[in-house]
């Protein structure tokens, strides 16, 4: 018998001596009420009555989380290894729905679910940069999704704003149309795309086309993912959060992708951006963006020579013109 129950029992046996509710209640400091419910539950099952009840509402009319979004919630931690926020982010994508973190924090709770394990990286810390003004340099860069499909991305270093497009083959052909779709997507002017060192970047009709709209090539170094690490990452999240999600034989998976790319770039919220959209982002910085006069006057054709795709003969060409200017006395190198 546990200490409350003989609480409550003492409450009985003074009534039962006294037959005075009022001295009980004095005595005991409660209410008459309270001593009235412990006696009839002790008249009606003895000792057992007085246990306390379960308090729980038999109906929960306004229970935020049904069953059916109980077993969303469950799916996408088991199943995709997604965290709270981003679950968050998929259940109103895919399911529209709108829950707090707290509150699919206490399913992942209850339902006892194991924690995602952090993967660590024991490497030299990089120092990372990111640009102050929209437009200022895209990074650009083509995904493999699978045989015979690959995903061009764009992405802006500043507002994380991305085009995304859908190609059999990725060649310059391709590379000519979508950078059409980026520079009539993105809602500010482009000052310069970087790019990894893919062959279909370097075609002589790419750099001609990028020259004609005054933007600037920068190709980064080869084997440094790490300098293009803003597009790479956002691939990765479109694997994780867009292609897990959908079947890649539908018809109308370019259409989906369109909708996905809304959706990035205007509803989910980015922890690099301190929980801004990228459009929410762009809005802030508005003021700041130069206009496409002020980018043209900047932009020096004859310091945009032609980038050779062989980064040795790159560095060849480059070192032989140093040799012949410092051979004619030219020491401004």
């Amino acid at each position: 018998m546990n200490n409350d129950i003989k609480v409550k029992l003492s409450w009985i046996r003074l009534y039962q001596e006294l037959n005075h509710a009022g001295k009980v209640c004095d005595h005991f400091g409660i209410s008459r009420f309270t001593l009235r419910k412990w006696i009839k539950r002790y008249e009606e099952k003895g000792s057992d009555g007085l246990q306390e009840l379960s308090r729980k509402p038999h109906n929960s009319p306004a229970r935020k989380i049904d069953d059916k979004q109980k077993e969303i919630i469950i799916s996408l931690r088991k199943d995709r290894k997604l965290g709270t926020r981003r679950i968050q982010s998929e259940l109103k994508r895919l399911h529209r729905i709108s829950l707090s973190l707290a509150s699919i924090h206490k399913v992942i709770k209850k339902h006892d679910l194991p924690y995602l394990q952090k993967k660590r990286h024991y490497r030299k810390m990089i120092k990372r940069y990111n640009c102050k003004i929209p437009g200022q340099r895209i990074q650009m860069d083509v995904c493999k999704i699978t045989a015979g499909l690959y995903q061009y991305t764009a992405i802006d270093d500043c507002t994380r704003y991305k085009i995304l497009a859908l190609f059999k083959r990725r060649s310059a052909k391709e590379t000519l149309e979508f950078i059409d779709q980026v520079i009539a997507g993105i809602p500010f002017p482009i000052q310069r795309i970087q790019t990894d060192r893919g062959q279909e970047f370097f075609a002589y009709d790419v750099q001609e086309c990028l020259k004609k709209h005054k933007i600037k090539f920068r190709p980064i170094r080869p084997a440094s993912p790490h300098l293009n690490g803003k597009v790479e990452r956002s691939q990765r999240t479109d694997l994780d959060e867009f292609y897990n999600s959908i079947d890649l034989k539908d018809l109308k998976l370019s259409e989906k992708l369109r909708e996905w790319q809304k959706y990035y770039n205007q509803d989910r919220s980015h922890s690099s951006l301190q929980g801004m959209t990228p459009f929410e982002k762009y809005q802030e910085l508005k003021n700041s963006i130069p206009t496409i006069a002020e980018i043209n006057a900047n932009y020096d054709k004859t310091k945009e020579s032609f980038a050779v795709w062989n980064y040795k003969n790159d560095q060849t060409v480059k070192a032989t013109f140093k040799y012949r200017d410092m051979m004619l006395g030219n020491k401004k190198l």
